[in-house]
C-alpha cells in the first residue's frame, strides 16, 4: 500500500521504482579532504579541499546471482533516488549476494566515483 504523506509536498518519501531488482536501501556520500592554514591567533586564513569522491551503496532483493551487479547498477535510477549522484563512472569496490532457505535473495553493492579522474 502506498504511503499517505501529510505536510510538506517538497520532501520525498521512499525510493523511485526500479526494474529487475527491488532496491531496499540507497546511500550516497560525498567526501573531500581538507587542509587548513591558521594564523598565529588560531583563526583560519585559508582552506583547500582535495581528493573529492562519491561513495554509493545499494542493497535490496533480486532474482538470482547471474550478473546482478551489472543489472542492479544499470536498472537503479540513481538520479531519481539521490540527486547528489552525478553522471560519470562508478567503480564497484564491494559486492555480496545472499541466499537463505527462509528468506529472499539479497544483494549489497558499494561503488566509488572519483570526479576529478578523467575516464
Amino acid at each position: 500500500m502506498a504511503a499517505t504523506c501529510i505536510g510538506l509536498s517538497t520532501v520525498a518519501f521512499g525510493l523511485a521504482s526500479e526494474t529487475g531488482v527491488v532496491v531496499q536501501n540507497f546511500t550516497s556520500t560525498e567526501t573531500a579532504e581538507t587542509t587548513e592554514i591558521s594564523k598565529h591567533n588560531g583563526t583560519f586564513s585559508a582552506v583547500a579541499f582535495s581528493n573529492r569522491k562519491q561513495n554509493i551503496s545499494i542493497s535490496g532483493n533480486c532474482n538470482d546471482a547471474k550478473s546482478f551487479v551489472g543489472d542492479t547498477l544499470a536498472n537503479a535510477s540513481l538520479a531519481a533516488n539521490a540527486t547528489a549522484v552525478c553522471s560519470g563512472t562508478y567503480y564497484v569496490t564491494d559486492t555480496s549476494y545472499t541466499e537463505t532457505s527462509d528468506g529472499f535473495n539479497s544483494f549489497d553493492i558499494s561503488a566509488t566515483k572519483f570526479p576529478a579522474l578523467n575516464t
